[in-house]
């Protein structure tokens, strides 16, 4: 016997990178606009990595964007995921969550050192890369760097490879402002397990793996399922290792909590 499961979901997915190197200086804080882009959501009976969820089944496969930063981010993400037939007595224990790799923000940081504030522009986004283009990994493996100071603006920022360079517009072609850092992936700090990025990956998916805070056993009741954030510091300025007064930016992961009852 099925019971006929209603998927209300207040979602804000965020993550969390990691640069190896030393920043000069840098500094988190909230984004005025947060947009993410959600692409599957499924439930785990047990899961061991994120290319494990036992026992999948899916309760939203589409792409919707939301822009977490706004006051009405529950009500938007509410609407993400058709119904679907879980079955009765079964025990989920972990959600598994598909994201895209591209983030619009907007944001506007005050950073120790720096001087003016490091603010989000259109030079991040497509024109900050070789010719504009990014049909090849140039948006996985390079990250621009603008000057600080400007009107903030939103801007597309990407989940980087295990390997990325800092590049300005004019150099990003040549990779010519910095050596490459390493990137990685906090892995169970808030997610339980989250993708890391081969170099050269060309993947738009990023996936992420939460374990409920209690086990659910699917009952004739049928659930609610509250996932709770902290997304004060949704976003992370940082100043050029090696050269003043150019900045860059990286999304944080905030305190999630995922309860179905």
């Amino acid at each position: 016997m099925n019971k006929l499961f209603k998927y209300f979901i207040f979602v804000k997915i965020l993550f969390f990178i990691f640069i190896s190197n030393l920043y000069s200086a840098s500094t988190t804080g909230a984004a005025d606009v947060y947009k993410v882009t959600m692409k599957k959501v499924e439930l785990c009976t047990a899961s061991t990595s994120v290319t494990s969820c036992e026992n999948a089944i899916v309760i939203g496969e589409t792409d919707k964007t939301v822009d977490i930063a706004s006051t009405d981010a529950g009500t938007a993400a509410a609407s993400y995921g058709d119904p679907a037939l879980l079955p009765l007595g079964e025990t989920y224990t972990h959600m598994r969550v598909t994201i895209d790799r591209k983030f619009t923000i907007k944001a506007d940081l005050e950073v120790t050192g720096v001087t003016a504030n490091c603010a989000t522009t259109a030079a991040l986004s497509g024109s900050a890369y070789p010719g504009g283009s990014l049909d090849s990994n140039e948006k996985y493996d390079r990250t621009p760097v603008v000057d600080d100071g400007g009107t903030a603006a939103e801007a597309d920022l990407y989940l980087k490879n295990d390997q990325m360079k800092l590049c300005g517009n004019t150099e990003c072609g040549n990779l010519g402002l910095s050596d490459a850092q390493t990137v990685t992936y906090d892995q169970g700090s808030i997610s339980t397990f989250q993708t890391q990025q081969a170099d050269g990956s060309t993947s738009d998916d990023h996936v992420m793996v939460y374990e409920l805070s209690a086990p659910y056993t699917v009952a004739l009741i049928a659930p609610v399922i509250d996932i709770s954030f902290g997304t004060s510091t949704a976003i992370k300025a940082s100043e050029h290792p090696t050269q003043a007064d150019l900045c860059y930016f990286e999304p944080q992961e905030p305190n999630v909590t995922i309860t179905i009852r």
